[in-house]
Protein backbone atom coordinates (compact mmCIF):
# COMPACT_ATOMS: atom_id res chain seq x y z
CA UNK A 1 0.00 0.00 0.00
CA UNK A 2 2.93 2.35 0.63
CA UNK A 3 3.99 2.01 -3.00
CA UNK A 4 0.53 3.04 -4.14
CA UNK A 5 0.70 6.28 -2.14
CA UNK A 6 4.25 6.99 -3.30
CA UNK A 7 3.19 6.45 -6.92
CA UNK A 8 0.26 8.84 -6.40
CA UNK A 9 2.51 11.54 -4.96
CA UNK A 10 5.01 11.21 -7.81
CA UNK A 11 2.19 11.35 -10.35
CA UNK A 12 0.73 14.46 -8.72
CA UNK A 13 4.10 16.22 -8.74
CA UNK A 14 4.66 15.30 -12.38
CA UNK A 15 1.30 16.87 -13.16
CA UNK A 16 2.61 20.23 -11.99
CA UNK A 17 5.06 20.83 -14.84
CA UNK A 18 3.67 22.42 -17.99
CA UNK A 19 5.03 21.35 -21.38
CA UNK A 20 5.00 22.59 -24.96
CA UNK A 21 2.76 20.29 -27.00
CA UNK A 22 5.08 19.26 -29.85
CA UNK A 23 4.22 15.57 -29.96
CA UNK A 24 5.17 13.66 -33.09
CA UNK A 25 4.28 10.28 -34.51
CA UNK A 26 7.22 7.97 -35.19
CA UNK A 27 8.57 8.55 -38.68
CA UNK A 28 6.44 11.63 -39.32
CA UNK A 29 7.89 15.04 -40.15
CA UNK A 30 4.91 17.11 -39.05
CA UNK A 31 3.90 17.27 -35.37
CA UNK A 32 0.60 15.84 -34.19
CA UNK A 33 0.63 18.11 -31.14
CA UNK A 34 -1.02 21.52 -31.16
CA UNK A 35 2.17 23.60 -31.50
CA UNK A 36 3.42 25.01 -34.78
CA UNK A 37 6.48 27.21 -35.36
CA UNK A 38 4.38 30.39 -35.34
CA UNK A 39 1.90 29.29 -32.63
CA UNK A 40 3.06 27.75 -29.35
CA UNK A 41 0.65 25.54 -27.38
CA UNK A 42 1.55 24.87 -23.75
CA UNK A 43 -0.35 22.20 -21.83
CA UNK A 44 -0.68 23.10 -18.16
CA UNK A 45 -2.62 22.54 -14.98
CA UNK A 46 -4.13 25.78 -13.73
CA UNK A 47 -3.83 24.66 -10.11
CA UNK A 48 -0.04 24.57 -10.25
CA UNK A 49 0.99 26.94 -13.05
CA UNK A 50 0.82 30.72 -13.15
CA UNK A 51 0.69 33.05 -16.15
CA UNK A 52 4.28 34.24 -15.68
CA UNK A 53 5.64 30.70 -16.01
CA UNK A 54 3.62 30.14 -19.19
CA UNK A 55 4.78 33.46 -20.66
CA UNK A 56 8.43 32.62 -19.91
CA UNK A 57 8.12 29.25 -21.66
CA UNK A 58 6.50 30.86 -24.70
CA UNK A 59 9.10 33.64 -24.78
CA UNK A 60 11.88 31.05 -24.84
CA UNK A 61 10.21 29.08 -27.66
CA UNK A 62 9.53 32.17 -29.79
CA UNK A 63 13.02 33.54 -29.17
CA UNK A 64 14.38 30.65 -31.24
CA UNK A 65 12.68 32.32 -34.23
CA UNK A 66 13.76 35.80 -33.06
CA UNK A 67 10.14 36.68 -32.32
CA UNK A 68 8.12 37.59 -29.25
CA UNK A 69 5.27 35.62 -27.69
CA UNK A 70 1.81 37.21 -27.62
CA UNK A 71 -0.91 35.48 -25.59
CA UNK A 72 -3.94 34.17 -27.46
CA UNK A 73 -7.14 32.70 -25.95
CA UNK A 74 -6.74 29.49 -23.96
CA UNK A 75 -8.57 26.22 -24.52
CA UNK A 76 -9.86 23.92 -21.79
CA UNK A 77 -9.89 20.13 -21.59
CA UNK A 78 -8.07 19.51 -24.87
CA UNK A 79 -4.64 18.37 -23.71
CA UNK A 80 -4.09 15.51 -21.27
CA UNK A 81 -5.71 14.41 -18.02
CA UNK A 82 -3.11 15.96 -15.70
CA UNK A 83 -2.56 19.02 -17.92
CA UNK A 84 -6.12 19.76 -19.09
CA UNK A 85 -5.69 23.38 -20.21
CA UNK A 86 -3.81 24.76 -23.19
CA UNK A 87 -2.33 28.24 -23.35
CA UNK A 88 -1.73 29.49 -26.88
CA UNK A 89 0.87 32.07 -27.83
CA UNK A 90 1.44 33.56 -31.26
CA UNK A 91 5.06 34.24 -32.21
CA UNK A 92 4.99 37.76 -33.66
CA UNK A 93 7.78 39.81 -35.20
CA UNK A 94 9.54 42.01 -32.65
CA UNK A 95 8.60 45.67 -32.74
Amino acid sequence: MKHFYLFGIILAIAGCSPFIDTRREAGQIWPVGQSRPDRIAICYNGLFTDADELQAMADDACALLERQAVRAPDAQFNCTFFWPSTAFFDCKAKD
